[in-house]
C-alpha cells in the first residue's frame, strides 16, 4: 500500500526548487540536459503524459456510496471489511480485494502556494514564478496539468537556461505525483476536472483519481490491491467512480 508522508513531500519540493534555481543561476547549459538524461534512465515513466481515456463507457456501480471529508462517491465493491479514519486520510478495505485511501481535501498540499513561496515571497520565489509562468501558477489544476505534461525529453542542450530549468522544476513535481505511473488519463465530471494516474488493467493495478472543483479544491482517491496482485476494477468502473464524485453540501 502507498504511504503518504506530506512533510517529506514538502521538504523534497523545497530542496528541488533550490537545486533548480542554482542551475538557473550558475550551471552550464549542459548540466540540466545531463540531469534529465539521468532522470529518464532512472524513472522512465516520467515520459508518460496525459491522454484521453481510451474507454469512455461508464459502468453502473452496485456498491455503497462512501461519504468522507466533505465529499462522496460510489464504488463497485459491495462489502467493507475494515475502515480507519484519521484527520488526513481514511482507509477502507473491501472483501473483493480493493483498498481505498481517501485524502482529506482540507489537508491536501497547496503546491501552487509552495511554488510561489508561501507567505515569504523572496527573490528565489520570484525567480521560480518567473520561470514557470503565469498560466502554470494560475491554479493548482493548471500547475498539475503543466507538470504532468513535462517529460525529460523536453530538456535539450540547445534550449535556453530558463526553458530547461522550467522543465526540471516541473519534472521534480511530476516525480512526486506520478513517478510510477504506467498511464495518465484526463478525467472529469459535471463539476470537476483533473486526472487519473494509472491503468487499472495493468500491474500493479493502482489508480489515483485527482480532481479539482471550481474553487480549485483538490479531491484525491487512491485505489490499490490488498489481496494478491489481481485487477480489482475496470476502466469503466473508474469512470463510474469519477462520475459519482460530489462535494457534500452544507447548510
Amino acid at each position: 500500500m502507498w504511504k503518504v508522508k506530506w512533510w517529506r513531500v514538502a521538504v523534497a519540493l523545497a530542496g528541488f526548487f533550490a537545486i533548480a534555481y542554482l542551475l538557473a543561476a550558475t550551471a552550464s547549459y549542459l548540466m540540466p540536459w545531463y540531469a534529465a538524461r539521468e532522470v529518464s534512465r532512472n524513472s522512465p515513466n516520467l515520459g508518460v503524459v496525459p491522454i484521453p481515456v481510451p474507454d469512455k463507457s461508464i459502468a453502473k456501480l452496485e456498491g455503497p456510496r462512501i461519504e468522507q471529508f466533505d465529499f462522496s462517491f460510489q464504488v463497485p465493491w459491495q462489502e467493507v471489511e475494515q475502515q480507519k479514519t484519521g484527520k488526513m486520510i481514511s482507509a477502507l478495505t473491501f472483501k473483493e480485494g480493493a483498498t481505498l485511501l481517501i485524502i482529506n481535501p482540507s489537508t491536501a498540499l497547496d503546491n501552487k502556494r509552495i511554488v510561489q513561496g508561501g507567505e515569504t515571497a523572496g527573490q528565489d520565489a520570484n525567480a521560480i514564478r518567473g520561470v514557470l509562468g503565469a498560466r502554470a501558477l494560475s491554479s493548482n489544476y493548471d500547475l498539475m496539468a503543466a507538470e504532468l505534461e513535462a517529460t525529460p525529453a523536453q530538456v535539450k542542450w540547445w534550449a535556453t537556461r530558463r526553458e530547461n530549468v522550467r522543465s526540471m522544476v516541473l519534472l521534480g513535481l511530476k516525480s512526486m505525483e506520478a513517478n510510477e505511473a504506467n498511464a495518465i488519463y484526463k478525467a472529469s465530471n459535471d463539476e470537476m476536472h483533473g486526472f487519473q494516474i494509472g491503468n487499472p488493467a495493468l500491474a500493479p493495478y493502482r489508480v489515483r483519481i485527482l480532481l479539482f472543483d471550481r474553487n480549485d479544491r483538490r479531491y484525491e482517491i487512491w485505489i490499490n490491491v490488498h489481496q494478491g496482485r489481481v485487477q480489482v476494477l475496470s476502466q469503466a468502473e473508474v469512470n463510474g467512480i469519477v462520475a459519482s464524485i460530489r462535494p457534500i453540501p452544507h447548510s
